[in-house]
Parts: C-alpha cells; structure tokens; sequence
C-alpha cells in the first residue's frame, strides 16, 4: 500500500473512530485522547488532519453522507435528454441521498448534534454545512443543468425549489429514523422515494408546447 493509500486508510479508521466516539459519549464528553486511543493514532495526528474537534465532527459527518456529490456527478454527466430521464435521475439522487441518511452511523450523529446544539450552537453551523448546504447545492446545480437542457421551467428559483426536495425528504429521515429507536429504524420502500421524486418533478418540469402529446 502506497503512502497516499495509508493515509487515505488512516484518514477513514479515525472518522468511524470519531463517530463512534461521538454516538457513545456524546459531543461535549468525547475527546480527542479518546478518539486518537480509538483509532489507534496520536492526537497530533487528529489535529493535523481535523484541525479540531469541531472540524472531525464535521468530516465524520461527511464522509457518511456521499450522496450529494456522488449522484449529482453522474446525473451532470449522463446529460438527459428528455422529461422521463430527467425524472429517473431525480429519483435516482433521492433515493441515494435517504438511503446515506438513513445509515444508523449517520442517525447516531445527528441526534449528537440535536441533542447538544442548544449548548454549543456551533455544531449546528457544522451540522448545515456538513449535510444540508452540499445537499441543497448539488441539487440546484442539476436543476440547473436541466433547465439549460430545456427540461426545466425556467421560471422556477432552483435552489428553494432544491429545498423543496431535500424537505420532503428529511420527512422521512426524521419521522422513521431519527425519531425511532435504532433497532425500530424503518427505511422508506424504492418507490416511496421515487414517487416523491416523481410528484417534484412535475411540480418543476418544463411547460410542454401545445403539440406535445401528454404522457
């Protein structure tokens, strides 16, 4: 294994260590001592790569939730080229985005960040731009795409609509996973998510002409 691979391997045993740390002993009661012994590496190391405890919380939760800039990648490149398309992309981001916000790693986390934000109101700093900005953002820039593309209104403000998706979605996340006992977490069915993507979609599409025949 080369040194960008060791460090890259490194890198990830301390985000699952630091997860783990967190989801057990809560935000303010981990440290980085605790962490580094986890993770099997020095505090120096953490703060090298981390910069604090704040900025591993963030990256922990970043790295569960690869999503946004996964599935937004491949839908920009895929280039749609009609409504149909375009709709099963939506579907297919909306069904990546919940299923990486349903892990139970991820739920453990986020309930860190609820439970302790009224005491260190940073972490909701971290929380937003961690998950929801990325989110947010990766959508809106493949609205975008779609309206260049011509398949969507080009009346409609991309990143509220952007929000719009992602709202619906958290439904889920809060309803059947955060607000659940980890061993009652109940992820959405496929085609729950896609029937949701699906009425978005509709909602932002682009006006069909007059000759266009209705599906």
């Amino acid at each position: 294994m080369d040194k960008v691979s060791k460090a890259a391997e490194r890198r990830q045993r301390i985000l699952r260590a630091a997860g783990a740390v967190f989801s057990e002993h809560g935000y303010a009661g981990a440290s980085m001592a605790q962490i580094a012994t986890a993770a099997g590496a020095s505090k120096e190391t953490l703060y090298s790569y981390f910069g604090d405890k704040l900025g591993l919380l963030r990256e922990a939760l970043t790295s569960l939730v690869q999503a946004p800039d996964r599935t937004a990648n491949l839908a920009l490149s895929a280039e749609p080229a009609s409504p149909e398309e375009f709709e099963s992309l939506l579907g297919d981001i909306a069904q990546a985005l919940v299923a990486d916000l349903m892990q139970p790693a991820y739920l453990a986390l986020a309930r860190v960040v609820v439970a302790e934000t009224p005491r260190n109101p940073g972490l909701a700093d971290q929380f937003k731009a961690a998950v929801a900005d990325r989110a947010i953002g990766e959508v809106a820039a493949v609205l975008n795409a779609g309206r260049e593309r011509g398949l969507v209104d080009p009346a409609i403000d991309t990143e509220p609509a952007a929000r719009a998706l992602i709202g619906s979605l958290l439904t889920y996340v809060l309803l059947d996973g955060l607000l659940r006992h980890p061993s009652e977490i109940q992820p959405p069915a496929a085609d729950a998510i896609r029937a949701q993507a699906a009425l978005f979609h509709r909602a932002i599409r682009a006006p069909r002409h007059p000759d266009q025949e209705i599906p």
